[in-house]
């Protein structure tokens, strides 16, 4: 029999050893969460829109917490309730970058999450210092009362809830969504208290994207290797010069790049959204419509190509986006109302251009055989990426320019946010230099290529039946050399049996040229496509 001096023992020492494996166990986690890119590959993949928006209220917050009195806080804040009317005209936001600060349930399994967003200090930071407690966060609400007007909340059954049970709280995200009108900050804000709303806001969002965040094990090592901006580059190309090489060096690294290139082709699997409906939708099928839109669709496409957005054309718009207008059409023939939608980056000239083109056009009454009281019609005016532009300019990257002094490269409108951010605060080599261009062109070839694929699989859809909005379909392709399609895998099926018909129908009927030279060495090059009606 043991006494109880020994019973006591025995038992202070298990908690000991169940107490060590429970800290061991999550060493590994805490572990990941505190993994922070470096400065330079995070400011270089923040949405330029993303930095100043952090930018603005970083001054904001500092100069309230500065503020003597209530007055000159209550003024600050209706000066940046104006930035950011200035900054999120209309409340969308588009692959920013941050981390996952809370990731929780209901007690009914519906999922609320809590994004904080990525920063980086901008270099006159010293003289604005950034209030020690702020930071910014994008959210749900986290109860269905609050919710009741916003449909935040991510429900069990969704393609959104099954995949947030691939992420963990800390983990690096990009995310996409819609905001909502606030009264005090233009956005909506669930701070209690002024002074939280201003240090620390928490503003609501209804996620549409999610995805991981992975920093290529490459971009790291290239901004390890970096010369710093005080090394004269003269002298970092003539001692580079002066040191033999190994050839048994040379091919281990070369081979050793080429596995992480394909790993990171694997990773970084591109996603493309194809709409299935290319022109127009109906809120109506069951008739014979193809006279009568078509003429209409003509039309309205014609004047809008002929009368297209200046600052589109221009260039100040790269990135592009869709435009949607929903006419709703009486029998008579005279529209009696129209709404219009956007999404990506679109400005006032190009709504407004959509929208003049489906007025000009007029309308003959409906057909007898209409069944409904009223017919809507939503045209849809794609303002694809404009790749061509950075494209024409690509032959003009001569390696000197990147060698000459920061404030004289010209001709770099091709060159990739990285790129630019990395050049301007390092003086590199030659071989760094040649390094860089490569990778450029070969971002430009990759975002081209993109662009063909969406093109050639959304033109064979063919639709003659209205499908719900909701709907999303998801497909892995993989594409040997040739442009043939070696494999193909539906990842996520949908709801609906005719949409994935419909939609693989046409993607069967879909020809590609030879894959472009700078992307043969990944074939078979895999995609993902997302397809929504």
């Amino acid at each position: 029999m043991l006494n109880h001096r020994e019973y006591f023992g025995i038992c202070l020492l298990i908690c000991c050893v169940v107490f060590a494996t429970a800290v061991w166990s999550e060493q590994p986690k805490n572990t990941v969460k505190n993994i922070n890119p470096s400065p330079e590959i995070l400011g270089a993949m923040i949405p330029e829109i993303q930095q100043q928006f952090m930018n603005g209220l970083a001054e904001y917050a500092a100069k309230y917490q500065a503020s003597p009195n209530a007055v000159q806080k209550f003024l600050l804040r209706q000066k940046r309730q104006q930035f950011l009317a200035e900054q999120l005209k209309d409340r969308v936001l588009t692959k920013w970058i941050g981390r996952i600060r809370t990731l929780h349930t209901t007690g009914n399994g519906k999922a609320y999450l809590e994004i904080e967003l990525a920063m980086v200090p901008p270099e006159n930071a010293t003289e604005n210092k950034t209030a020690p407690e702020f930071r910014v966060t994008m959210g749900t609400w986290n109860n269905a009362y609050t919710d009741l007007d916003y449909d935040t909340l991510i429900l069990p059954g969704t393609s959104l809830h099954s995949w947030l049970a691939n992420f963990n709280e800390g983990q690096w995200v990009f995310f996409s969504g819609n905001s909502f009108a606030g009264d005090e900050d233009y956005l909506k804000e669930a701070s209690p208290t002024e002074t939280e709303a201003m240090l620390s806001p928490q503003f609501i969002l209804k996620f549409e994207l999610l995805d991981s965040v992975d920093f290529p094990e490459s971009d790291l090592q290239l901004i390890e290797s970096l010369p710093k901006p005080e090394t004269p580059v003269t002298d970092t190309i003539a001692k580079s010069q002066d040191l033999p090489v190994s050839k048994s060096k040379i091919s281990k690294s070369k081979s050793s790049n080429f596995s992480k290139t394909k790993k990171l082709s694997i990773l970084f699997r591109p996603e493309l959204t194809i709409r299935f409906y290319q022109d127009y939708r109906l809120s109506n099928y069951d008739w014979n419509y193809k006279s009568y839109i078509e003429r209409w669709s003509q039309l309205v496409y014609y004047h809008w190509r002929n009368h297209p957005p200046q600052d589109y054309l221009s260039g100040s718009k790269p990135e592009g986006g869709e435009v949607f207008v929903q006419a709703t059409v009486e029998r008579s023939g005279i529209v009696s109302s129209y709404q219009v939608n956007s999404r990506g980056e679109i400005s006032d000239i190009m709504r407004e251009a959509a929208k003049e083109a489906t007025i000009l056009v007029p309308l003959p009454p409906l057909p007898e055989a209409f069944p409904d009281e009223e017919l809507k019609v939503e045209f849809r005016f794609d303002h694809p990426p404009m790749h061509h532009l950075a494209e024409s300019n690509t032959n003009q990257v001569k390696e000197v320019s990147l060698l000459q002094d920061n404030n004289s490269v010209e001709g770099n409108d091709s060159l990739s946010k990285m790129a630019k951010k990395l050049i301007k605060k390092h003086r590199i080599t030659s071989k760094m230099a040649k390094k860089l261009i490569k990778k450029l062109r070969l971002e430009l070839s990759r975002s081209s290529f993109h662009e063909e694929l969406r093109q050639e699989f959304s033109s064979h859809f063919r639709p003659h039946q209205r499908f719900d909005p909701s709907l999303e379909l998801k497909i892995e392709l993989s594409i040997d050399r040739f442009g043939k399609v070696v494999e193909q895998k539906l990842t996520q099926p949908g709801k609906s049996v005719k949409f994935q018909l419909a939609v693989l129908n046409g993607l069967s009927q879909a020809r590609f040229g030879d894959l472009p030279k700078s992307l043969r060495s990944e074939a078979p090059y895999s995609v993902r496509l997302r397809v929504i009606p």
